[in-house]
């Protein structure tokens, strides 16, 4: 039961936390007008890109990649690139960079892991997007065992 209350909990913190996200992320894009400076990455409707999970570090044995498509706002298909990509699914849909980022940062402020690393793009116009999430939870995952992941966001192209 205990497993079933956090999981509950990390989905309430996310959510929660996608809100304040997105509103950080309109303050931050409102702060870098004029001279490009303090710029930040406006997630487009339309969109594709690639998304590579990992066990343990990116880099690590994949956990399938898959090219994600975006329209008006929401992703619409995830293609499998990979062999462990077309052996799962999605159960709630493939997700847009903006909902992983936000959830990255809900699961970093809710304290659910041990350490929540978030790389974004440093510079240039797509500054502040997504690059990739580093989880390390030493204490939960499966059976009470220690777990690390890692997902990449790379390919980013707009469709529209």
């Amino acid at each position: 039961m205990t497993g079933r209350r956090g999981n509950g909990r990390r989905r309430a913190a996310a959510s929660a936390l996608a809100v304040l996200a997105a509103l950080t992320s309109a303050v931050l894009a409102l702060a870098g007008c004029g001279d490009g400076a303090g710029a930040s990455w406006r997630e487009p409707d339309d969109y594709a890109y690639t998304l590579e999970l990992f066990d343990g570090e990116c880099g690590a044995a994949s956990r399938g990649a898959w090219r994600i498509t975006v329209e008006n706002g929401a992703a619409v298909e995830a293609e499998p690139l990979n062999d462990e990509a077309r052996e799962s699914a999605w159960a709630e849909g493939a997700p847009t960079i903006g909902e992983q980022h936000a959830a990255a940062l809900g699961v970093r402020q809710d304290g659910a892991y041990d350490a929540v690393d978030i790389d974004e793009v440093d510079e240039g116009p797509e500054a502040g997007r997504l690059l990739r999430v580093h989880y390390v939870d030493r204490d939960g995952g499966a059976e009470g065992e220690g777990h690390e992941s890692c997902e990449e966001y790379r390919d980013v192209q707009r469709t529209d």
